[in-house]
């Protein structure tokens, strides 16, 4: 997973040219390489995350009416134009993971043609974004937090931006101490960039935890927001593939789903010892069969001292005898015509067609459907027989 957030904000269109801050996750939990890199040099990567800047989206609470999906778009922007100094139209609006109709809950909004900017640059360097997040976000009501602060660099600058249930707010820094956002008490959590730390340090008049804006990177993609929606919604194929991944990045990391992990490791191991246990066993099976066959051909033919095929040398050393001794065997004429002389005494063909173990008769003297019947006959008798065009073709079955 790739995650990219733009390291100058402003209005400016984006180009291919623009330098964004990237980090490269594993499984979107490790940060691996990151850096600063225009938009054609980035990496390549089939799940880009794109984080807006704190600066670049506000935070509106309203409680919206129960409508049309088709219509929300619509409800959004009756509720916020007169809180809003810009126009609804230039501005995208996005709702909270979790919101429901008739309850109140936060709506992002963000300067549309800005965010289209990015969007479009980013898919034209062959880079399309699958998902949209912020770097910070009002916190949900169960949050154990009572407040996040994060001190960061952006455009040149030092920034404070403080998260809580009351929204976000984004306020500079500055060594005089002009940053004082409201007490939270011992529930707060306070980080900071390294880069701005003692800055951030001195003006709080507090430590603050480093987190380096790649591993703030990652704590944004894994967060649940996500802007890719109403008209700026992402292609469908980008957001089942990044549902995908995301889904097999939980399975494989997360904790919650440890047992599970280990459950499908064990079913997995077992099926393989089962699958080796019975092949272990059948290889066995056969190879007892294979030498008892061995045993009873040289048994039989003591003259046999090598055996590759016990079934094909049987039979070969089978026949052998039986011309020495003159016995017929049921390759020959002879057995196939006794046989046919006393299934069938009536039945006489006008001719035959000889090959040891193949023999056609035809020309017959008595009509097809006793040469069916006959057929049956032989089939029961040992003989595989059949009828084509009124001619019989009679071989011995296959042992």
């Amino acid at each position: 997973m790739l995650i990219l957030t733009p390291t100058d904000f402003s209005l400016a269109a984006a180009t291919p040219t623009s330098v964004l801050d990237w980090a490269r996750t594993t499984h979107g939990q490790q940060i691996g390489e990151h850096g600063s890199s225009a938009i054609s040099l980035l990496p390549h990567d089939d799940d880009v995350v794109l984080v807006l800047p704190p600066r670049a989206v506000s935070w509106h609470s309203v409680v919206l009416p129960k409508v049309a999906a088709g219509r929300l778009r619509a409800a959004l922007d009756g509720l916020l134009e007169d809180r809003l100094l810009a126009d609804t139209a230039e501005l995208h609006f996005a709702l909270a993971p979790e919101g429901r109709p008739g309850q109140a809950q936060w709506v992002a909004a963000c300067h549309k043609p800005w965010l289209q900017g990015w969007l479009q640059t980013l898919e034209a360097a062959g880079r399309p974004v699958s998902r949209i997040t912020v770097a910070a976000a009002p916190l949900p009501a169960d949050d154990g937090a009572a407040a996040v602060h994060w001190a960061h660099m952006q455009a040149g600058r030092g920034w404070l931006c403080s998260a809580s249930r009351q929204g976000v707010s984004i306020l500079p820094l500055s060594a005089e101490g002009s940053a004082h956002p409201p007490p939270d008490g011992d529930d707060a959590l306070w980080f900071a960039e390294p880069a701005v730390a003692a800055q951030a340090e001195r003006a709080l008049d507090r430590r603050l935890t480093l987190v380096p804006l790649p591993d703030w990177l990652l704590r944004c993609a894994q967060g649940p927001w996500n802007l890719a929606q109403f008209d700026l919604r992402l292609g469908g194929s980008a957001r089942r593939s990044q549902r995908v991944r995301q889904a097999l990045r939980l399975f494989a990391s997360a904790p919650e789903w440890r047992p599970a992990r280990w459950g499908l490791a064990a079913l997995a191991a077992s099926l393989l010892v089962g699958i080796n246990a019975l092949a272990w066993t059948e290889r066995n099976s056969l190879q007892a069969k294979q030498k008892a066959q061995a045993q009873v051909l040289q048994k039989t033919f003591p003259d046999v001292t090598v055996v590759i095929d016990a079934p094909a040398q049987m039979r070969r050393a089978l026949q052998q005898l039986q011309q020495a001794s003159g016995t017929l065997s049921p390759e020959d004429l002879e057995a196939a015509l006794g046989t046919l002389a006393v299934a069938a005494p009536e039945a006489v063909p006008g001719s035959i067609e000889f090959s040891p173990g193949d023999i056609r008769l035809g020309a017959w003297s008595v009509p097809e459907s006793r040469l069916q019947e006959l057929v049956r006959q032989l089939n029961t008798q040992g003989w595989q027989a059949s009828l084509d065009a009124g001619s019989l073709r009679i071989q011995p079955k296959a042992p």
